[in-house]
């Protein structure tokens, strides 16, 4: 049983992995209470921020005393090939919740990996984010609880996006070693539920996909101009971690 605080009510969930699942759905039950149903490879502080971004909603179904199931995310599509001119870009299962609810230890992804959050607090006067192995948030002494969650977000946020321009050309590198075509640069830009699309011959990346290992990060490029399944021969490894992972960065 898992417990996430929300002002001075207590919302306690249970969380049920199905391998083969690809969409989130949260469920309130007379009998078995909040229970939340993933896919496997969502993490606890992912179900976190889902239940923070969901919390008036269960609240309002727990109060009602009504059985009640969320309507499930839209279900994750993997990197394709596209046959017509025009490429646009696979999908991803959600979007990262805008403020989640953020602890000592929590873990986030960076290229493939997990990283621990340290949060410090202390007489400064201004929160700033640091990356050294983990991620160390240095917050105010004076800031409350929804302050310290909201300013985690938004430093983890500035941090992510400060350094998908670097990365992104980085994965592009590697692609034009492989694809005589690839394109000079790409850019990034917060797409919703998009891993990456095709603006005005430009291929645009979702920043959230800094979350993905560069390997991955390459092959979602390559398929905004050309059969990235062809190109690359371990094409299979490379989107696997998209259809076993979501954007939820945070």
């Amino acid at each position: 049983m898992y417990t996430y605080q929300t002002g001075n009510q207590t919302i306690d969930y249970k969380i049920e992995v199905v391998p083969n699942r690809t969409d989130i759905t949260v469920q309130i039950c007379d009998k078995e209470g909040v229970k939340v149903i993933i896919p496997r490879g969502l993490n606890e502080n992912n179900v976190r921020s889902i239940i923070a971004r969901k919390a008036t909603w269960i609240l309002k179904q727990l109060n009602g005393s009504q059985p009640a199931e969320e309507k499930p995310a839209a279900p994750k599509k993997e990197a394709v090939k596209k046959e017509t001119a025009k490429k646009e870009a696979p999908k991803a299962a959600a979007s990262a919740a805008k403020t989640g609810s953020f602890e000592e230890g929590d873990k986030f992804p960076y290229l493939g990996r997990q990283y621990r959050l340290n949060i410090v607090r202390g007489d400064v006067a201004k929160a700033e984010m640091t990356f050294r192995a983990k991620f160390i948030a240095t917050v105010l002494e004076s800031w409350n609880e929804q302050q310290t969650n909201e300013g985690i977000g938004q430093l983890l946020t500035e941090w992510y996006q400060g350094r998908a321009g670097e990365k992104f050309q980085e994965a592009l590198k590697s692609v034009k070693k492989a694809a005589d075509n690839a394109p000079e640069s790409v850019k990034w830009d917060e797409l919703g539920e998009e891993y990456a699309t095709t603006q005005d011959n430009t291929i645009v990346l979702n920043w959230r996909l800094l979350t993905a290992p560069l390997a991955t990060i390459e092959y979602v490029i390559a398929s905004q101009f050309t059969n990235a399944d062809e190109l690359f021969e371990d094409a299979a490894e490379r989107k696997q971690w998209l259809s076993d992972n979501t954007l939820n960065a945070f």
